[in-house]
């Protein structure tokens, strides 16, 4: 009878431990996956700002050079010396030197470089950005052009000056580059550099409003 009690007390109180560590068990489930989760969209948050930082300084960069920078072709910063029009020359990390940001805004959450990839024809030197009298201007002189979007409503407007995008998301390298538009992606047309980051008119009489989605509309 003695031995019958006792065993009855032990196996009460292994369901009681039971029962505890599953309770734990689904508490901590519960945090680890709000842990992942924040986690992952600080990181995407990250990626988000640094391509912001990014894209104004290459807009400023053409106001200030009359042209886009080339890739780098490391980590190093410095825009390639290349001036190949290859369009494998043209897809590169961000030249972070050259455009007077810090290393960090060149990397995404994850602290992998940024992909930069360019209009090969724009990173010409240009005599002026708009287009007065005769010369050589960063509105005219690109044709055809060697950057194609695709995952988007409607074609793109314009001449895709660069894109921005994380290092999974790699472009199709061939006579033309084509990007296939992820949640990190980033293009900015000619037309867009001008209009909202120059305050001034584009280089054609007028333009379509893109149906890109508004992250590509930071100007």
């Amino acid at each position: 009878m003695y031995f019958c009690l006792k065993s009855g007390k032990k196996g009460s109180i292994l369901l009681e431990l039971a029962i505890a560590l599953s309770i734990i068990g689904i508490i901590t489930s519960f945090f680890v996956t709000k842990t992942i989760t924040t986690n992952r969209t600080m990181r995407l948050q990250i990626t988000k700002n640094n391509i912001d930082v990014v894209a104004l300084a290459l807009a400023a960069f053409v106001a200030k050079k009359n042209r886009l920078p080339r890739p780098a072709s490391d980590r190093n910063g410095d825009e390639t010396k290349n001036t190949s029009l290859s369009e494998s020359n043209y897809v590169g990390n961000v030249p972070f030197r050259s455009l007077g940001i810090q290393e960090r805004f060149s990397l995404d959450g994850e602290g992998n470089p940024l992909i930069y990839i360019v209009e090969s024809k724009l990173t010409l030197n240009f005599e002026s950005i708009y287009e007065r009298g005769l010369g050589k201007y960063f509105c005219s002189g690109v044709s055809p052009a060697s950057i194609t979007i695709t995952g988007i409503d409607d074609p793109a407007p314009d001449v895709i000056a660069f894109v921005l995008d994380t290092k999974d998301n790699l472009p199709t390298i061939s006579k033309i580059i084509t990007v296939r538009i992820s949640h990190n992606t980033f293009w900015v047309s000619r037309d867009m550099i001008l209009m909202r980051y120059l305050k001034n008119c584009p280089c054609k009489t007028e333009i379509k409003q893109a149906t890109t989605p508004d992250r590509n509309s930071i100007f």
